[in-house]
């Protein structure tokens, strides 16, 4: 089937109304000031919640999923509810020939993310997954840097997220916590596949796909919840160079959280302190200084990155070119972060691509 174009100004339902949620929403009122995007209208499964943002932010509240998705004037969901949720209601807004972008991670498996990426192509509309930080000036900066041969050939590549997250006030807040957070049947993970995935993603990105992993996981600090907060893991990339992440949500004094990604060539060393170029010294002098700082707050977020993908999404949809991060490009970072918690669990490296059967 032929993929559905976008000739009229796209016009955009956010579904999930928590903390990501308000920030599409943010994200996408400022594309509609700008003449890109129209927001139609947003659900949440709380009916105040929709009721409250639809209000505040001059939208349509819907009563249900179907309801948006009947709607003729939406040609995009974007999606930001819980994560086990994430495969199903963009399949089924798929089914309603709707274009989907949805939150990291696509899916809570391997085999939903490749059913998702199936039904996209059947249907003839896009997807696209939600990254972020792929539009800092600094990622982008580096991105640029290295397809340039800046750093040489990469052979070593360092990432590190010390976060941190409270008990009571994250994984026990409220009942909507409460029901899926913590738990694999419906976060289907901890802090790799929750916060660190976007650093995966990064890995993946600046440095090169997965070929291999050996990873252990654990909790050493969340006694109420089952998943981890505590990821290790050794990558083999396909370029023949390595890798190596270290995530967790156990950092004290939460005024010193980080998270940093240094890169290793032939030529030369960059890194990332969150998502600024930060630090670059090549053997033939170029050279990059600037001072990264902890943060004491990593759990809410400015708009202006979502704002910068969105925009891409959509002139993507209008000029029927492919959206940098789709379906596959969305299932790496997952696939990679599935291969980490099964090398745990059997305490070998494991291959990707992951066979459908295991994850």
């Amino acid at each position: 089937m032929g993929l559905k174009t976008m000739s009229r100004i796209p016009g955009i339902a956010v579904i999930g109304l928590g903390v990501i949620g308000v920030v599409h929403v943010e994200a996408l009122k400022e594309l509609e000031r700008r003449g890109v995007a129209r927001l139609i209208g947003v659900y949440d499964i709380d009916p105040s919640r929709t009721s409250e943002i639809s209000s505040k932010y001059g939208c349509k509240g819907y009563a249900s999923l179907k309801e948006t998705l009947l709607d003729p004037s939406v040609d995009v969901v974007s999606i930001a509810t819980p994560h086990y949720l994430h495969a199903g209601q963009a399949i089924m807004a798929m089914e309603y020939k709707k274009h989907v972008i949805v939150e990291k991670p696509m899916a809570t498996s391997v085999t939903a993310a490749r059913e998702m990426i199936s039904r996209a192509r059947r249907n003839g509309v896009r997807l696209g997954v939600i990254y972020q930080g792929r539009y800092s000036e600094g990622a982008s900066k580096l991105k640029t840097l290295i397809a340039e041969g800046v750093l040489g050939k990469i052979l070593l590549v360092v990432g590190e997220m010390m976060w941190w997250r409270d008990e009571k006030t994250y994984y026990l807040k409220d009942e909507t916590a409460r029901s899926w957070r913590g738990m694999w049947g419906t976060e289907g993970g901890g802090v790799l596949i929750n916060q660190a995935i976007h650093l995966v993603d990064l890995i993946i990105w600046l440095s090169g796909d997965v070929e291999e992993v050996f990873g252990y996981i654990d909790n050493l600090a969340h006694p109420s919840i089952d998943v981890e907060d505590l990821g290790i893991a050794v990558m083999k990339l396909r370029g023949g160079g390595y890798g190596s992440l270290v995530a967790n949500l156990f950092t004290r004094p939460e005024r010193y959280q980080y998270r940093r990604l240094r890169i290793l060539g032939e030529k030369g060393q960059a890194e990332l302190a969150d998502t600024e170029l930060v630090f670059l010294k090549t053997v033939d002098g170029l050279s990059i200084e600037a001072k990264g700082e902890a943060k004491a707050e990593t759990i809410s977020m400015p708009w202006h990155l979502h704002a910068r993908l969105f925009e891409d999404f959509l002139l993507a949809l209008k000029e029927d070119r492919d959206f940098p991060i789709d379906g596959e490009e969305g299932l790496k970072s997952l696939e990679t972060v599935k291969a980490i918690y099964y090398s745990s669990q059997i305490r070998q490296p494991v291959k990707l691509p992951l066979q459908g059967w295991l994850l």
